[in-house]
């Protein structure tokens, strides 16, 4: 059941107006029993997998948190680490095994030749494992959960507000990655219907419906041709394809999590914004603060400062970037790729974190500090934060270049076209002509400016009544227009939906 689907579009109405017309004490059991409906709907033996970590977790949460009260804390440390072995375990087996089986199988491969041996007496075939949608997201919502507990948090004493913690069906397929103290406390205090909340909703879903069907699915065919024939590009389509899926990525995970709170906010819960203008950001540290801020925030909380974070030497400081990186690229999928793409975002927050030293450096030597003055003095400019911003963005670009290539050899072609000369060919001319790319991105951003600026615009400009008027429209004028928004988004979208690019990992 897509977001962008008519089934959920039936599905959400119902279970909107179910959850207000119940008590209190009802809406969670009504709201876990369509979430897990929402999520059966595709597999619905996969309903088993979560039902099945849920009540592991459940009661390892228990056991830790009576443990630690017991004064115990070295059998609590022990059922942590029995509870996150069962979860990354899970995790490895359906997300990991064919990877980790086709690994070696080329190692084996490789080696045969020279040390003269049957490769296929050490090779194992592939298992074909189906990966569950969103269990990367249940599997670190779970982790989060028992950690916290063992650090001192109180566990979820009711079983059923547990279980929808983590199958809560407006987060539950592509994040965002709650954090159960804040979503417990919106369970437990009875929802209260608030027509500016809802309405906010709705613009929400409205929003994040047209950013990935007007837009991530007309570029979606574009980054596939190009792509596809990454050898053949010219060095001004290499640009644009490598352009494209920087914005189909975006647009896709960004429009998943506008609709996923939006659903959240009609029923009045607050789900945290996982996008915060990312591809503004002024340096890669900053683009990590901005990007799916819930997983980076889980890495920092999680892994990077369990290994030691920025209180250690600066080579350990460094390793734990680079790892840390490493296995947030593996998290989003089994393969290699990824994690070129994890160690190139490693390797550049190490020269982002390195620098940033050097400028903000003090008590070094007079020369060394005189170009550090510079350098502050030249990031304080607007030229300075547009050099800043750019460089950014280049660097995030060319990540995307691995990111998005299903092999090394096409991620090389891609950045070696967009060294070439800026000349082009015909291999995504008559892609683009089929598809309403430059039309959505012009509605997109009129919508964005007026959105962002009516306040502004009122304020600084005295407008003609009727036009003042527009930008604070009554309740059927605004109707009209969330209409509009949604027959524009359903006109521009193609033929072909196109997957969420996230539901893969």
């Amino acid at each position: 059941m897509l977001f962008s689907s008519l089934s959920y579009l039936l599905f959400l109405p119902l279970a909107v107006l179910a959850f207000w017309l119940l008590p209190h004490r009802f809406r969670s059991a009504m709201l876990l029993a369509g979430s897990l409906y929402f999520y059966m709907s595709w597999i619905p033996i996969y309903g088993v997998l979560l039902s099945i970590l849920t009540v592991a977790n459940y009661f390892i949460g228990r056991g830790i948190y009576s443990r630690i009260t017991a004064g115990e804390k070295g059998r609590a440390k022990a059922i942590l680490i029995g509870g996150i072995v069962l979860n990354l375990a899970t995790l490895s087996y359906f997300k990991y095994t064919d990877f980790a089986i086709s690994s070696w199988n080329s190692v084996v491969s490789a080696f045969a030749p020279f040390l003269q041996f049957n490769p296929g007496s050490l090779s194992f075939p592939l298992q074909h494992v189906l990966l569950p949608l969103g269990i990367s997201f249940f599997v670190f919502e779970f982790i989060h959960y028992i950690t916290d507990i063992y650090k001192g948090s109180k566990p979820i004493a009711n079983f059923v507000n547990f279980s929808l913690f983590a199958a809560f069906f407006p987060s539950q397929i592509a994040g965002p990655i709650k954090r159960y103290q804040d979503f417990i406390k919106q369970l437990e205090v009875p929802r209260v219907f608030s027509s500016a909340k809802f309405e906010r909703g709705i613009t929400m879903i409205l929003q994040g419906l047209f950013k990935k069907v007007a837009l991530a699915d007309n570029l979606s065919p574009i980054v596939t041709q190009g792509f596809a024939h990454a050898t053949a590009l010219g060095g001004g389509e290499a640009w644009l394809a490598s352009m494209a899926f920087a914005i189909q990525i975006y647009c896709d995970f960004s429009g998943y999590t506008d609709m996923g709170r939006g659903s959240a906010l009609l029923m009045g819960f607050d789900l945290p914004d996982n996008f915060n203008w990312p591809y503004l950001a002024k340096s890669l540290t900053d683009f990590w603060k901005r990007w799916h801020i819930s997983l980076s925030s889980w890495l920092r909380d999680y892994l990077y400062i369990p290994l030691g974070g920025s209180k250690c030497s600066l080579s350990r400081r460094h390793f734990n970037l680079l790892a840390t990186m490493l296995l947030g690229g593996l998290w989003h999928g089994a393969s290699w790729h990824f994690v070129v793409w994890g160690a190139f975002h490693g390797l550049g927050l190490i020269v982002n974190h390195t620098y940033d030293a050097f400028v903000n450096q003090h008590g070094a030597g007079q020369q060394i500090n005189s170009l550090a003055k510079a350098l502050q003095n030249f990031h304080s400019t607007k030229a300075g934060t547009v050099v800043s911003m750019i460089g950014t963005f280049a660097f995030v670009l060319v990540g995307w270049v691995f990111f998005r290539a299903e092999t090394m050899a096409d991620a090389l072609a891609v950045l070696h076209g967009m060294c070439s000369p800026l000349v082009t060919s015909t291999v995504l001319a008559e892609t683009i002509e089929k598809h309403p790319v430059f039309a959505a991105l012009a509605v997109y951003a009129v919508y964005r400016i007026l959105a962002d600026n009516a306040a502004t615009i009122a304020g600084a400009v005295k407008l003609p009544a009727p036009v003042a008027g527009a930008l604070k429209p009554m309740l059927p004028a605004r109707v009209i227009i969330y209409a509009s928004i949604f027959v524009m988004a359903i006109g521009l979208a193609p033929a072909t939906a196109s997957p969420f690019i996230y539901f893969a990992f």
